[in-house]
């Protein structure tokens, strides 16, 4: 699998996520830097849905 396959699979697991979890995954993690990925990527998503939500007048 390629580096850009691998990242396309990682973005649609990430999408996926149910962020009730988030604190369980975060405990889970392995290292600071593993749960401070987990933290980046959730946020992002986050701002991803807000900034659709707004763009749709939902907010």
């Amino acid at each position: 699998m390629s580096k850009a396959e691998t990242l396309h699979e990682l973005y649609l697991t990430c999408q996926t996520i149910d962020f009730d979890d988030t604190n369980q995954l975060i405990e889970q993690a392995e290292s600071d830097d593993e749960k401070r990925f987990i933290r980046i990527i959730t946020d992002c998503i986050l701002q991803e849905k807000q900034r659709k939500a707004i763009a749709e007048s939902r907010f």
